[in-house]
């Protein structure tokens, strides 16, 4: 199904992008009731996890306010990840190619190439969307790289790890790019501890690619935000 982009201002808002009646509730953080011990919500529900790992609140509510382009909406990005969703139309991009490889688009000012198993909390893209980004995003055009994909493997979240004893957040150690630490799934001691704002996919069957070279004409401005549109995270 075919998703209505949103705009504001005349400008096309991201898929992943959060709106100010987005904003991500404060519900105390308290030891996990069941399952053994970790962190939970006082009035958890079922839909709080994902891998049993407890994921940030957001309310759903695209269009509603103001776009916030620097951020990144915790639901839509996972639901993304997990369905491999355009970052920036929120259409499906399996299929998209022929050789069912997936577009991944990162900001890299020193023009690194994106490296096999390397970690991504961004989205995959439509070629037609990246090459609108490149064009449009202030970010990108400090520099990017862009790579076709074969595999993309959940490897685990981003997110804030919190301290057992106090329950307060613990400084970052292993930051992305956004401040959150990356935790592995098959970590399960510090997988009970943190707060999940990202799912992280490692890529595999990395081939380098200029976008100059795929297929796609950008017909629609794209905003100047490019929300998503990131290094992320960069390795284990």
């Amino acid at each position: 199904m075919t998703r209505s982009p949103l705009h504001w201002r005349g400008l096309r808002v991201p898929f992943i992008t959060p709106w100010s009646a987005e904003a991500p509730g404060e519900p105390p953080i308290v030891p996990r009731r069941w399952g053994g011990p970790g962190i939970g919500y006082q009035d958890e529900h079922h839909t709080d996890r994902r891998d049993d790992v407890l994921w940030l609140r957001v309310p759903v509510a695209p269009g509603r306010g103001t776009p916030h382009f620097a951020g990144v909406h915790a639901l839509r990005q996972r639901q993304a990840m997990d369905r491999d969703l355009c970052q920036v139309c929120g259409g499906p991009t399996v299929g998209d190619r022929p050789d069912g490889r997936l577009l991944f688009l990162m900001h890299s000012t020193s023009g690194r190439p994106v490296s096999e198993g390397e970690l991504s909390a961004a989205p995959p893209v439509h070629e037609a969307c990246a090459r609108e980004a490149v064009q449009e995003c202030p970010h990108l055009r400090r520099g990017w790289t862009a790579a076709l994909v074969k595999h993309t493997p959940a490897w685990g979240v981003a997110g804030i790890l919190y301290e057992p004893r106090t329950l307060r957040p613990r400084p970052t150690s292993s930051a992305d790019s956004d401040g959150l630490d990356l935790v592995p799934y098959e970590d399960d001691a510090r997988l009970r501890w943190v707060l999940a704002a990202r799912r992280v996919v490692a890529l595999h069957g990395v081939e380098e690619v200029a976008l100059s070279a795929l297929v796609g004409a950008a017909e629609q401005r794209f905003s100047p935000g490019c929300a998503g549109i990131s290094s992320g995270p960069s390795g284990q």
